[in-house]
């Protein structure tokens, strides 16, 4: 019985070795876009994290499709959210980008997101350079 699982676990060990090398896809950039919010939501807050993702989607749909970007709307005031917004010093409104690696690179958009709340193609152009530049 001994010498059959020693066999087994020799087995099991040599064929992790000779699996498939993994493809471009599962090394894939990784870029969060974390809007956090309140629960009771001003017209400005609405518009920037609908300016910011209607400009996620004009640009990288097929990124946002196949989780090379995600986006998360979060309310800081439910619990399940507040170790995340503590991790990113989200007290209020707050848009993040941040490219997972290490080191970690973040880019606070909140201002623009609000000063162009209703300019798309403004808020087009920003987020086309903030995520080019995080997926160099």
């Amino acid at each position: 019985m001994k010498k059959l699982l020693f066999i087994a676990l020799i087995f099991l060990s040599g064929c992790t070795g000779f699996s498939q090398q993994p493809n471009k896809t599962d090394n894939k950039t990784i870029i969060l876009v974390y809007f956090f919010h309140g629960t009771h939501r001003c017209t400005g807050c609405l518009n920037a994290e609908k300016v910011t993702l209607a400009a996620l989607n004009t640009h990288y749909k097929n990124e946002l499709d196949k989780g090379i970007i995600k986006f998360q709307s979060l309310n800081l005031e439910e619990d399940q959210n507040k170790a995340l917004a503590e991790k990113y010093e989200a007290a209020w409104n707050k848009l993040l980008f941040i490219k997972i690696g290490n080191p970690e690179q973040k880019v606070d958009l909140t201002e623009q997101a609000f000063a162009y709340g209703t300019d798309q193609e403004s808020m087009n152009k920003i987020v086309k350079t903030t995520v080019d530049k995080m997926l160099k």
